[in-house]
């Protein structure tokens, strides 16, 4: 229907655009204005150390000895987590859950304890509230550790399939 122009059409046998005829001279560039890319909004590494740097201050921010040492764990496996993701690109798809919902929301939790305990009364709603977060640590604590060994799920699989493919040529070659 000459949308290409007299000297173009499609060619819906081989899927290609056909040009006839002399090819069209280039335009001469304009000089283009540098790109600005978009920077991330926190490189990684700020991101990571910034969580690190809220866990430990709300670790501080809570005297309860038992939930300093969950905490203490939380951060410690982050810390690893974080490790992880920095040294193999690949992982952090597998983290996204992890770090849009799951550390945020622990970091939240803490948080409201943190200024639970400071309270100078000690009511009900208070120390009802304070008791859920200190059940939940436990569920904090494992479902992070989870996390930390699903990252390692990729590389059991290979160790696996590496012992089965040596094992299957040892005995191949009768040794």
């Amino acid at each position: 229907d000459g949308v290409f122009g007299p000297e173009a059409y499609l060619d819906m046998r081989r899927k290609c655009l056909v040009v006839t005829g002399k090819p069209p001279e280039p335009t001469p560039k304009k000089a283009k204005k540098p790109k600005v890319e978009k920077a991330d909004p926190m490189p990684e590494k700020d991101q990571y150390q910034k969580i690190l740097d809220e866990l430990r201050r709300v670790n501080d921010a809570i005297p309860d000895e038992e939930m300093t040492d969950k905490i203490s764990r939380l951060e410690a496996v982050s810390a690893r987590i974080f490790e992880l993701a920095k040294q193999d690109p690949n992982k952090k798809a597998q983290l996204q859950k992890f770090m849009d919902y799951y550390l945020p929301t622990a970091l939240k939790l803490l948080n409201t304890y943190a200024s639970l305990s400071r309270q100078a009364v000690e009511g009900t709603n208070i120390t009802e509230a304070k008791h859920s977060i200190e059940r939940s640590m436990d569920l904090l604590v494992t479902a992070f550790e989870n996390q930390l060994d699903k990252l390692f799920q990729s590389d059991a699989l290979d160790v696996t399939t590496d012992i089965a493919a040596l094992e299957g040529m040892l005995n191949m070659d009768g040794l």
